[in-house]
């Protein structure tokens, strides 16, 4: 009986070290940085891809399924590019580390968690790793 007892408790424990190890995640910007996001967004991106992420038939989501199966396999750095390079439409010119913070909101958004870390420019973290598994 107690080897039963036994075996049940390893397997719980093992049951439990695994959920945590799927819901790991990489924190990879500080919760200021989201902050400083969340304000540039509404200055610069969130007449187009609206207040809640959530864009329209024209325009990507930034947030939600979508998003985050398209950004998934890439990392930090590729979204803060792409941002840099094409966002505003028509005319990129936004300053530097307005992208970055911006990137550190979507992100936040999308249910990653903030840390002591800075991102920066060079920040290259795969997506996958940086968003807990839903």
């Amino acid at each position: 009986m107690r080897s039963v007892i036994l075996l049940i408790a390893v397997g719980a424990l093992l049951a439990v070290a695994a959920l945590k190890a799927e819901d790991h995640a990489t924190a990879v910007f500080t919760e200021q940085q989201a902050a400083d996001g969340r304000a540039a967004y509404a200055k610069h991106c969130a007449s187009c891809h609206l207040p809640d992420l959530s864009g329209n038939a024209e325009i990507p989501p930034l947030a939600g399924t979508t998003f985050i199966d398209t950004w998934r396999s890439r990392t930090t750095k590729d979204l803060r590019d792409y941002m840099s390079a094409a966002m505003p439409y028509g005319a990129p010119s936004l300053e530097a580390d307005s992208y970055t913070v911006i990137t550190a909101y979507v992100l936040r958004v999308n249910g990653a968690l903030t840390g002591e870390e800075k991102l920066t420019a060079s920040t290259a973290v795969p997506i996958d790793e940086v968003i807990p598994k839903r």
